[in-house]
């Protein structure tokens, strides 16, 4: 699969400049990345968040954006979709590199315009090079999944996961596994944000996508490798399918 490029630069002569470099690159990488979106906006850039549901992107990101946000507020939105992106910061405002560590985007680059075409070209392509070799060569930890009942605390291994469900009691959870059910309190919104590998299928149901065995578009349904079925909402149809690409 291609791994998706988004730009964001609000100077029409500095978003073409970029995006030709990127086409450039692309000559020789088109097998790892496609260019998804240039805009000028970010407004722009969260419709296509909304809309595609990326996983994995690369966010290319002037900071100084003259809009009602920067690019530093739109990594932070940004994150919130994909959690898992590559953002790069673009500007001619060296002094706001330690403001990014400070608001926690977790930048992969701070390029700096004021340079050299040539410097700039080289420093974004060594960058993009970097992301693949970092997105090829290390494969994503595992997570454990944990929760308390009473006062025990049970801790799962990633693959034992199937799913999570709202209960019929108000709060609860029904949280299936390779060895049983269990019901426990929590929120399934804070775990989906919590653990990066479970996918939310509709309002009141996560699940594993690492243990979906089948997927039925026309009746959007999930077939667990437990032979269990889960129902999901049309709107999560394209985002499903490219979660589960990703894979």
């Amino acid at each position: 699969m291609s791994y998706p490029i988004i730009i964001c630069e609000d100077d029409p002569t500095q978003l073409k400049r970029l995006r030709t470099l990127i086409e450039n690159y692309l000559l020789f990488h088109n097998n790892f990345f496609q260019l998804d979106l240039s805009v000028i906006t970010p407004n722009e850039v969260l419709e296509y968040l909304k809309s595609s549901a990326p996983s994995h992107g690369t966010y290319i990101l002037d900071i100084d954006l003259q809009a009602d946000i920067n690019g530093i507020d739109l990594a932070e939105q940004i994150r919130e979709f994909d959690i898992n992106g590559n953002i790069i910061f673009t500007t001619t405002h060296d002094e706001m590199a330690p403001t990014t560590l400070k608001r926690k985007v977790a930048a992969i680059g701070f390029i700096e315009k004021d340079q050299s075409i040539e410097s700039y070209r080289d420093e974004l392509y060594g960058t993009l090079t970097y992301i693949e070799k970092l997105t090829t060569k290390s494969p994503e930890a595992k997570q454990h999944f944990t929760f308390e009942v009473g006062n025990q605390l049970f801790n799962f291994d990633q693959d034992e996961v199937f799913s999570i469900e709202s209960s019929s009691v108000p709060h609860q959870l029904v949280f299936t596994s390779k060895t049983g059910q269990y019901e426990f309190y929590g929120k399934l919104k804070e775990l989906e944000k919590q653990y990066t590998f479970l996918f939310q299928l509709s309002r009141s149901c996560l699940i594993n996508v690492s243990n979906v065995r089948q997927i039925d578009f026309p009746s959007r349904s999930v077939l667990l490798k437990n032979g269990t079925t889960k129902k999901f909402s049309i709107g999560k149809a394209a985002k499903l399918k490219r979660t589960i690409n990703a894979l």
